[in-house]
């Protein structure tokens, strides 16, 4: 009887140090969300630097490998560029949009006013046309530019960041082997490490792939209609095929809307919008699954709750930080008794690799 007393007072101060564990975590993830998410944007940077560092560093002139400064210097130029670029193609599009959002917003308010012909749809037209009445998308368009505007302000601090990451990066090996000094557990942790650079980089790379022919064939689509913009949309279907589920959604469904209010007509909408979605549907669960495979082994509705989780804590860079934050919460979790049970129900299957003893 003393042992069952014993037992389940361990199973409930276990279960109230997970609860407070959770607690605080929460709380700082949300206390200090204007200090942590610059220093999470560095690292993204800094992955995508070490990534094109490891591509270039393959390069040889005169069966010689190029200094590693030098290529460190130019992965990060390159990267910085790029961001650059598409800052430029983001806020140059929305300041465009909102030239013009007068005239789309005219044109939907025509598209209401022919509903008046319809009279079996009098519910329907009476609740569009108030809508109509009230509709103004410049205010939502000029706080997404202000929020971009304020993000490039943290650009500054973001690339000090990334900098100091970068010189960092060659001594955390000798960082690693001074902290765990017993042969057994580095070799456990570097294990732990490979694994998670692993399944990142396989999802970073097919997700990448199929996003930007999910982005190509979109714009093909959108300029074989003549939506106006057809670039930006296409890059917001890329941009948005790294969030699961919703991203998809949205990136098909506001091309489609726009295209309705530019030629103010209801069957533009469903015509781009199936035209779209065709494409979603073929890559994203035909030929996305094929390539990506069950490397990730990530449960539907554990990627649905940790997409929720975290876009109510960070927005839409903790939604496009969902998938790899669980497969790293599953690889690290499957590797120790205690947090096994997290891996098991995140995963896929639930079946995971036994954990490692100590």
């Amino acid at each position: 009887m003393p042992d069952l007393i014993n037992a389940t007072d361990n199973r409930v101060v276990r279960v109230a140090a997970w609860m407070i564990i959770l607690s605080v975590t929460v709380f700082c993830l949300v206390y200090f969300s204007s200090f942590l998410q610059p220093i999470v944007i560095a690292g993204m940077i800094w992955y995508a630097v070490y990534e094109l560092e490891r591509s270039l560093s393959k390069i040889k002139i005169k069966q010689k490998s190029l200094p590693g400064w030098l290529v460190t210097s130019f992965a990060f130029l390159i990267i910085l560029l790029v961001i650059t670029g598409i800052y430029e193609i983001v806020v140059i599009n929305l300041k465009l949009v909102i030239d013009r959002s007068d005239q789309y917003i005219a044109n939907f308010r025509a598209m209401i006013d022919r509903l008046q012909t319809f009279e079996q749809f009098e519910l329907i037209k009476e609740r569009l046309i108030e809508f109509a009445s009230r509709l103004n998308i410049q205010p939502v368009l000029s706080a997404i530019l202000n929020s971009l505007t304020s993000l490039a302000g943290n650009l500054f601090i973001i690339i000090i960041y990334v900098a100091f990451l970068l010189v960092e990066e060659k001594f955390f090996d000798k960082k690693l082997k001074n902290w765990i000094t017993r042969p057994e557990k580095l070799e456990k942790v570097n294990h732990i490490i490979e694994e998670i650079a692993n399944a990142i980089r396989k999802y970073v790379v097919v997700k990448t792939q199929m996003s930007l022919l999910t982005g190509l064939l979109g714009y093909v689509i959108l300029v074989l209609f003549k939506v106006d913009f057809a670039v930006w949309w296409a890059f917001l279907i890329f941009l948005l095929n790294y969030i699961p589920y919703i991203g998809s959604l949205f990136a098909t469904l506001l091309p489609a809307v726009f295209a309705s209010f530019q030629f103010q007509s209801f069957w533009m909408l469903l015509w781009v919008f199936l035209a779209i979605e065709v494409v979603q549907i073929l890559v994203g669960n035909v030929l996305e699954p094929k390539i990506m495979g069950r490397s990730l082994n990530l449960s539907p509705l554990g990627v649905l709750i940790a997409l929720t989780f975290w876009g109510i804590i960070w927005g839409i860079l903790g939604m496009f930080l969902s998938v790899p934050i669980t497969s790293v919460v599953v690889i690290v979790c499957s590797r120790f008794e205690s947090t096994r049970f997290i891996a098991i129900w995140l995963s896929e299957t639930g079946e995971i690799e036994p954990a490692i003893k100590a």
